[in-house]
C-alpha cells in the first residue's frame, strides 16, 4: 500500500532539489550604477542563483523592475546629508524600509543568503527576522565606515560617537555568518581588535567584472600631442583632486602640453573650477563629467599616467585597481591600506595633500617613459593575482557553503 506521507515527502524533496537557491543583496546605493553591487549580483545570477537586490533609488528609476534577470527593489529616493542629524535619519529610514521589504520577501521566498554591504554598518540588523527564519547573513565591508564617519563630521577617533560606531561595527562582524572585506588592514583589525575568527573573514578586493569592464579596450584614435593625466573619481574634497589642481602650476613649467582630465561628478567641482581660475591653469584642466562604467576603459587607455589623489584612507580605492589592471603607470597617495597591499614597484606614492611631491612624481614619469612602462607592467602583474575571474571562486565558495 502506498503511504501518502512518503509521496508528499518525496515530492517536497524533489521540488527543493530542483528549485534555485535564493539570495538577496542589500546596499544603500543606486543600482545598477553601484558597480561592485552589480558585479556581485550578476556573478551570482550566472552561477544559477535567483537574485534580489534591495537598494537606493534615483529620480526617474522605477521602484521595482527586473534588470537582466535580477529583481531590483528600490525603497528610498531621498538623500539628505546636510548634517549629522539628517545623516542618521536618512540611514534610519533606509534601515526601516529594508527591514520591512526583507520580511515581506523572506516570507514569500525564504532567502538562503542575504548579503548586506556597508555603509552604514548597522544596516546589517535589517536581517534579524530573516535570520530567525533560516537565512545566512554576509557582512560585506566595502568601505572603512568609521574613517568615513570621522571624516564627514570632523570627529576624532576618541570621540564618543566614533567609539559607538566602532562598537556597532564589532557587533555586526560578530552577528554575521561571514564577513568580506576589501582592505588588508581591516582584515587584520577584525582579528586583532574585534576578536573575529580569521576563518570567518575573506579579502575580496574591489576589482572589476571583466564581462562589463574591458581591461583591453581599443581606444579611439587620438594623437593631439598632449601629455594626458587622468583622474576617475567622485568629485569630493576627501578624494583630493584639489592637490592635483595645486600641482598643475608646478608641472606646466616643464610640461606645456599637459592635459588633466577628471571623469566623475560631485559637489566639489565648483570649488575646483574656482581654484583653477585663481591659479591661472584652467586651460590645462578638463572636467569630462560622468561616464557610464562601460565607457571608462577606453579613456583610461588614452592616458599617459593615471592618478588616485585621495586624502583620507577610507578603503582600498577600486580606481587604483582598474588602472593597474589596464597596465597604466599610476600615482597614488601613500594611504596605509594601499601601502600594506601594493609595493612601490607597482605604484608610485606621494604624501597625501602634498602638491610638491605630486608634481615631482608626474615630472619623474614624464621624463622617464621607461619607468611608466615598468610601472604599468608590474601593476598588471599585481592585478592578475586578484582578478575577479579568480577571486569570484572564493566568493562563490562562501555562498555555496552557507546555502548548503
Amino acid at each position: 500500500m502506498i503511504n501518502p506521507h512518503h509521496l508528499f515527502k518525496k515530492e517536497f524533496m524533489s521540488n527543493k532539489t530542483e528549485s534555485k537557491k535564493r539570495v538577496c543583496i542589500v546596499r544603500q546605493k543606486a543600482y545598477p550604477m553601484q558597480r561592485n553591487m552589480r558585479r556581485n549580483a550578476e556573478t551570482l545570477l550566472r552561477e544559477g542563483y535567483e537574485v534580489d537586490v534591495i537598494c537606493y533609488g534615483r529620480e526617474g528609476q522605477p521602484r521595482n523592475e527586473v534588470m537582466s534577470g535580477i529583481n531590483v527593489h528600490r525603497v528610498l529616493f531621498s538623500h539628505h546629508r546636510d548634517s549629522i542629524i539628517w545623516y542618521f535619519l536618512d540611514y534610519l529610514a533606509f534601515l526601516l524600509l529594508v527591514s520591512f521589504h526583507l520580511v515581506r520577501l523572506s516570507l514569500r521566498k525564504r532567502f538562503d543568503v542575504i548579503e548586506v554591504c556597508n555603509i552604514p554598518d548597522f544596516l546589517l540588523f535589517a536581517t534579524i527576522i530573516p535570520k530567525l527564519l533560516g537565512s545566512k547573513v554576509i557582512f560585506f565591508m566595502f568601505e572603512k565606515s568609521e574613517a568615513l564617519f570621522t571624516d564627514n563630521f570632523n570627529l576624532s577617533r576618541k570621540h564618543i560617537l566614533t567609539r559607538m560606531y566602532s562598537f556597532i561595527t564589532k557587533l555586526c562582524a560578530l552577528y554575521a555568518d561571514y564577513v568580506f572585506v576589501t582592505d588588508v588592514l581591516v582584515q587584520k583589525d577584525l582579528a586583532d581588535y574585534y576578536g573575529i575568527r580569521p576563518e570567518k573573514v575573506s579579502l575580496i578586493l574591489n576589482v572589476v567584472d571583466e564581462s562589463v569592464f574591458n581591461l583591453s579596450p581599443t581606444p579611439p584614435v587620438e594623437n593631439d600631442g598632449k601629455f594626458k593625466v587622468l583622474v576617475v573619481s567622485s568629485i569630493l574634497k576627501r578624494y583630493g583632486i584639489q592637490t592635483m589642481v595645486q600641482a598643475i602650476p608646478l608641472v606646466v613649467k616643464e610640461i606645456r602640453e599637459l592635459s588633466v582630465h577628471i571623469i566623475g561628478w560631485g559637489d566639489y567641482k565648483t570649488t575646483l573650477i574656482d581654484m583653477a581660475e585663481k591659479l591661472g591653469i584652467s586651460e590645462y584642466l578638463h572636467f569630462d563629467g560622468y561616464l557610464p562604467y562601460e565607457e571608462v576603459p577606453p579613456r583610461i587607455a588614452l592616458a599617459d599616467i593615471c592618478m588616485a589623489p585621495m586624502i583620507e584612507d577610507v578603503g582600498t580605492p577600486n580606481k587604483v585597481l582598474e588602472y593597474l589592471g589596464m597596465g597604466k603607470a599610476t600615482i597614488s597617495t601613500a594611504l596605509p591600506g594601499l601601502v600594506a597591499l601594493i609595493d612601490s614597484d607597482c605604484l608610485l606614492y606621494y604624501t597625501p595633500g602634498n602638491e610638491v611631491e605630486l608634481a615631482e612624481r608626474i615630472l619623474e614619469l614624464y621624463h622617464h617613459p621607461e619607468k611608466r612602462t615598468a610601472l604599468g607592467k608590474a601593476g598588471r602583474e599585481f592585478y592578475n593575482k586578484y582578478r575577479w575571474s579568480d577571486v569570484k571562486v572564493k566568493y562563490l565558495e562562501v555562498y555555496q557553503r552557507l546555502s548548503a
